[in-house]
C-alpha cells in the first residue's frame, strides 16, 4: 500500500483518484517531461526529480492495483451469488466453505507450484537464449491499423519479419520488431481494449523506428513522441529524401510545424514484409537508444 500511496503522490494526485484523472495527469507529465528533454532543460523541469521511468512505474502501479480491486469485487460477487443460490441449505454452504479453504486451497497451492516453477524455468531459458544473441542494432514497431498477410491481426510470430529486416540490412546482426494493432474507429469493447493495450505497448516497447498510419502518426507527433526530421536531421535521411515525402505536425509544446514523419509507401522493401497496411509513415522515437541506425533504416527504405 505504501508503494501505491507513493505512486499517487508522484503523479500529484490524491489517493484513490479516478482512472480518468490518473490518465490525464499521466499524459500531462509525459508531455512535460518529453518537452523538457527536447529542450535539453530537464534539470529545470517543474516536476524536479521525476523521470519518464518514475512516471511510467507509478502509472503502472496504480493500473495494477485497480485491476486487482476489480477482480476482487468480481470474485466477491460470484461467491455471493453462489451462496444466494444455496439458500438455506446450510450443509451445502458448510461443504463449500470447508472445501474452499482446504481442498481448493491445496489444489491452488499445487497449481501455483507447477505453473510458478514452469514460469521460472521458462524465464531462465528465455534469458539464457537472449544472452546468446548479439546486441540489438535497431528496433522497429508497426503501430497502427496493420494486418498479417492473411488479413488477420496481430502478427503473432515476429521472427519472419525480423529475418526480412536482416536480409534487407545485412550489415546488422539483430533487428527487434514490435507489432501493435490500433483500430481506427472504436466500434466495440474489443476495439476499446485494443486502444488501451496500444497505450501500454507504447510505454513498454521502446522502438527506435515507428512505422505508422496517418491517424497514429498525428497522435504520436502531436504528443511529442517523435523526433523532428527536418533541419540537420534531414541530411541523415540520405539523398533520396524529398521535401514532398515529409509529414508535418505541430506539438502541444512546439507550436511551429516540423517534419516528424517520412512517407516510405513507395519503397520496394515493403513488398517483402509479412505486414499489410494502407499507409506507411516512418518516424524516429524521441530519445531513441540507436538514433543513427534508426536514420539508416529509414534512409534504406527511401532508396
Amino acid at each position: 500500500m505504501d508503494e501505491l500511496k507513493k505512486a499517487y503522490e508522484l503523479l500529484g494526485l490524491p489517493e484513490g483518484a479516478g482512472k480518468e484523472d490518473v490518465e490525464k495527469r499521466y499524459f500531462l507529465l509525459i508531455r512535460r517531461e518529453r518537452a523538457n528533454r527536447q529542450r535539453e532543460e530537464a534539470a529545470q523541469s517543474d516536476e524536479q526529480g521525476i523521470t519518464l521511468e518514475d512516471i511510467n512505474k507509478a502509472y503502472k502501479t496504480i493500473l495494477e492495483y485497480d485491476e486487482k480491486q476489480t477482480m476482487a469485487q468480481f470474485n466477491d460477487a460470484a461467491y455471493g451469488k453462489f451462496k444466494g443460490m444455496a439458500g438455506s441449505a446450510q450443509k451445502v454452504d458448510h461443504f463449500f466453505s470447508y472445501y474452499k479453504f482446504h481442498v481448493l486451497g491445496a489444489i491452488a497451492l499445487v497449481l501455483i507450484l507447477i505453473f510458478g516453477t514452469k514460469a521460472y524455468i521458462d524465464h531462465r531459458h528465455k534469458m539464457a537464449e537472449l544472452a546468446k544473441l548479439p546486441p540489438i542494432d535497431v528496433s522497429v514497431s508497426f503501430f497502427g491499423e496493420y494486418y498479417s498477410q492473411d488479413g488477420s491481426y496481430p502478427v503473432s510470430d515476429l521472427k519472419p519479419l525480423e529475418d526480412k529486416f536482416l536480409a534487407q540490412f545485412p550489415q546488422w546482426k539483430r533487428v527487434q520488431a514490435f507489432f501493435t494493432y490500433v483500430p481506427s474507429d472504436i466500434k466495440s469493447e474489443q476495439d476499446s481494449a485494443l486502444i488501451q493495450k496500444s497505450i501500454i505497448d507504447l510505454m513498454m516497447n521502446k522502438a527506435d523506428v515507428y512505422i505508422l498510419d496517418k491517424a497514429n502518426f498525428q497522435k504520436l507527433a502531436q504528443d511529442g513522441s517523435l523526433l523532428p526530421l527536418d533541419g540537420a536531421n534531414a541530411a541523415k535521411l540520405g539523398p533520396a529524401f524529398k521535401p514532398e515525402l515529409g509529414y508535418k505536425a505541430k506539438t502541444e509544446d512546439v507550436p511551429e510545424e516540423h517534419v516528424y514523419g517520412v512517407d516510405i509507401s513507395a519503397s520496394p522493401l515493403l513488398k517483402g514484409l509479412p505486414v499489410i497496411g494502407k499507409e506507411y509513415i516512418a518516424g524516429v522515437r524521441v530519445n531513441s537508444e540507436r538514433p543513427d541506425n534508426a536514420f539508416s533504416f529509414i534512409a534504406g527504405y527511401l532508396k
